[in-house]
């Protein structure tokens, strides 16, 4: 038995070792390499997808050693990402959506988005909400502090769709509760669509024109910043980079159009709406 025992214990072991000799002969899986293509940082929400390129997202001072650099401008003002662009001269930075003017630098570039004509195809979208809801004499607010080409360019694009409609202008100062409050005064004058410029503020005053169960737009809803983003890439890809200036992008470059709406919206006037930055953008007035 003691010679049995002897045996057994032999042939465990000598399993034992083959099955880590074995183990040590299996190939451990290598490392994926990164994918090949112009390294882009991307600071914000922006979505770019071109052949070529690789977008990296992350916080600027993440990304800044990338070839180009798209930085939104709702996350970093201008002063900050020229700082960057002055730390890191080699990589060509891009403020999307907004201007460079004073800073203007050899690796920083400005792509801007033709605000009023943004604000035209708001005042459309409300004109057709207003004409829906209130009828031909319905009544539909700028909210906001007293940006006046931009309230302008909204009342003509309201009085396109619907010639009739009244608009109110309430006015305030960019804090958000100021902000929320004009819009509940300008609901309470009859309006039946509220709308402002970006930010806090329209934020604000959707929560209000919400709490009404109302429409509220934004020129923000009809930008598409990720066509000059996409357009700028394509042309990294092709070597070609682009710095000290704004490049100004509107309604014919596919920059404007309806980027999102309102969910009180009715899927009829949401159709109208669509129907009307297409005609905009192949640079015809927007119709009703």
């Amino acid at each position: 038995m003691r010679r049995l025992a002897i045996i057994t214990l032999t042939a465990a072991v000598a399993a034992g070792c083959g099955s880590t000799r074995h183990a040590s002969l299996t190939t451990a899986a290598k490392p994926k390499p990164p994918p090949a293509g112009l390294r882009i940082g991307v600071v914000g929400p922006l979505a770019v997808a071109v052949p070529g390129a690789v977008a990296e997202h992350g916080t600027l001072a993440h990304v800044s050693g990338d070839a180009l650099v798209l930085v939104d401008a709702a996350v970093a003002g201008v002063a900050r990402v020229a700082a960057a662009a002055n730390h890191h001269p080699a990589t060509h930075f891009a403020l999307v959506g907004g201007s460079t003017k004073g800073f203007h630098r050899p690796n920083l570039v400005g792509l801007v988005v033709r605000e009023e004509q943004a604000a035209q195809l708001a005042g459309v979208v409300a004109g057709f909400v207003a004409d829906e809801q209130g009828g031909a004499a319905a009544r539909v607010a700028w909210v906001g502090p007293q940006e006046r080409m931009l309230a302008a360019a909204y009342a003509g694009g309201v009085h396109r769709s619907l010639p009739t409609a009244g608009v109110l202008y309430a006015w305030s100062k960019r804090i958000p509760a100021r902000c929320k409050e004009a819009a509940l005064g300008a609901i309470a004058r009859g309006a039946v669509v509220v709308t402002a410029h970006r930010g806090l503020c329209a934020d604000a005053v959707a929560v209000a024109a919400h709490q009404q169960n109302h429409v509220a737009l934004s020129v923000a809803d009809f930008e598409l910043p990720g066509v000059p983003a996409t357009i700028l890439v394509r042309d990294a890809v092709a070597g070609v980079y682009h710095g000290g200036e704004d490049l100004v992008f509107g309604a014919t470059s596919g920059a404007i159009g309806v980027r999102r709406l309102d969910s009180r919206i009715s899927m009829a006037t949401a159709l109208r709406a669509r129907a009307a930055a297409q005609e905009l953008a192949s640079g015809l007035p927007p119709s009703g």
